[in-house]
């Protein structure tokens, strides 16, 4: 649902605008959100199982991701905006964002500078439907971490992506990164 959420505002208020500034047409922005979008929920599940790592997202939604952004989307097209998408995909992503790039740039055909300027403002409105969620007085970090659960299964039913970007680093296909797959991708 989160991801229908996110997509669907994209698609209606933002890829013309992304198109404008990449040159792609609005139907491929689709596709490349829906594989990021996958992705990216996928990253903040797994990483919500470290207790310090889902207080981090809490405090990040709570403070600076509040879902203010969906109501002046106007203000995603600033250069500061990227910045903080960069920063956004280097936090859930840590040293793979550029694997993750990759993948979607070897999938899609597109300039790879292409892909990072969608990626960088599909992360800031996925955190802004996630932060919405965050408002209600009922949604504590425990609610964080289930409701991302949640969200990762019904993604790892419902999409073709997930499977292709989270192969790069789930080596031992149980759907989770973990010490695991970090001894292996290093042998």
């Amino acid at each position: 649902m989160l991801k229908e959420l996110a997509q669907d505002f994209i698609m209606k208020q933002v890829s013309n605008k992304i198109a404008e500034t990449t040159w792609l047409d609005p139907k491929i922005i689709d596709n490349v959100t829906d594989e990021w979008l996958s992705s990216l929920i996928m990253w903040l599940a797994n990483n919500t199982k470290t207790a310090s790592w889902a207080e981090w997202l809490m405090s990040a939604l709570t403070k600076d991701h509040d879902g203010s952004l969906l109501d002046n989307v106007s203000d995603l097209f600033w250069e500061a905006k990227g910045v903080e998408g960069n920063k956004i995909l280097d936090h859930i992503l840590w040293s793979k964002k550029e694997s993750v790039e990759a993948q979607i740039w070897k999938d899609t055909w597109l300039d790879i500078s292409q892909v990072a300027n969608i990626l960088k403002m599909a992360a800031p409105i996925l955190l802004s439907f996630l932060g919405k969620q965050t408002k209600s007085e009922w949604f504590w970090l425990d609610d964080l971490v289930w409701f991302l659960g949640q969200e990762k299964e019904e993604v790892k039913q419902n999409s073709t992506w997930a499977g292709i970007l989270w192969s790069l680093l789930d080596q031992d296909w149980d759907w989770d990164f973990d010490a695991m797959d970090a001894l292996k991708m290093m042998s």
